[in-house]
């Protein structure tokens, strides 16, 4: 873990280890809880999401389902070998339980992982092994460091569930250095999204407490993908289901066992119904957004969780 490289996010004062908290000459002070440097809330917009990383903490990891799909994920946003990124400093914004912590790891890069939510406790669990990574709570419209800082910038199923995609945007721009990378993906606006009951099932669920949310969507799951299920190799039955179903279901997207199927739909089903913040793009539009802060180059194609970016400053 590394305290020595922290400003604060509201002065940008360089931050000191004293007394078991993050001060400033100015007298600031940031807490240190449970290892992990805390520079916002933890009841915040986003604590169904640390509710949901806490309670399926391992669904995701490659190291738990003997796959490969977060290293691919991760290989995709980087756009290069992952041996490339070695010895480099990347800052993932929004870690979740940290599956795509663990792949920056294990091909050796010196990684600064943060999380709005509580999340942040899921991810310490998994990883906290790495003698090169950081963990923080923190606001991505407010990241406690210095302007230039890192090598890689990685934000993926984040951006579309933050208050605002140019200001976090803008906050990702400054502490990448001049000539790094930049990648996040974005939903995708498409007519499917209109066609089904996938957004009145998200406003009325989301008007629930969270821990209530939990509880709907698990029961929800439990209904709905002994179906998906039983119909898995029909695909009219599967279109007809995705119009009507409030779950998530991957059955032929991933090599993974019925069991495995079923903790990631109940994962996903949460996911997905209970964000405060749902925001769509199509191609155009993020181009559109990107193309305003005059970066070096970029490129806008299919992946992650619709739209992928990546981006040198």
């Amino acid at each position: 873990m590394d305290y020595n490289n922290f400003v604060s996010p509201i002065t940008g004062h360089q931050l000191f280890l004293e007394e078991g908290c993050l001060l400033s000459a100015s007298k600031e002070r940031y807490e240190i809880i449970n290892n992990i440097p805390r520079f916002t809330s933890t009841d915040n917009f986003a604590s169904a999401f640390g509710l949901q990383w806490n309670t399926y903490s391992k669904v995701q990891l490659d190291s738990k389902n003997n796959t490969t799909i977060s290293e691919e994920r991760v290989q995709t946003a980087i756009g290069k070998p992952l041996s490339s990124i070695k010895g480099l400093k990347i800052l993932e914004a929004g870690s979740g339980a940290g599956r795509f912590t663990e792949v920056l790891i294990k091909y050796g890069a010196i990684v600064y992982s943060f999380d709005i939510s509580e999340a942040v406790e899921a991810n310490f669990t998994n990883n906290s092994k790495s003698q090169d990574l950081t963990i923080f709570q923190a606001d991505i419209e407010k990241i406690p460091f210095q302007d230039n800082f890192f090598d890689i910038t990685l934000c993926l199923g984040v951006m579309q569930h933050t208050k605002d995609s140019i200001l976090s945007l803008k906050e990702l721009k400054r502490v990448t250095k001049t000539n790094g990378m930049i990648s996040f993906d974005h939903y995708r606006k498409h007519l499917g999204q209109y066609l089904s009951l996938y957004l009145i099932y998200w406003m009325v669920i989301k008007k629930f407490s969270t821990s209530q949310q939990l509880k709907i969507t698990e029961s929800l799951t439990k209904i709905f993908f002994p179906i998906h299920w039983f119909f898995r190799n029909f695909s009219i039955m599967q279109f007809l289901l995705r119009r009507i179903s409030p779950i998530s279901f991957y059955y032929g997207m991933f090599n993974l066992t019925k069991s495995q199927h079923f903790e990631v739909s109940m994962l996903d089903t949460h996911d997905k119904n209970t964000d405060h913040y749902k925001r769509m793009l199509t191609p155009k539009q993020l181009k559109r957004m990107v193309r305003k802060f005059n970066f070096e180059s970029y490129e806008v194609f299919e992946g992650g969780t619709g739209l992928q970016c990546i981006i040198i400053k």
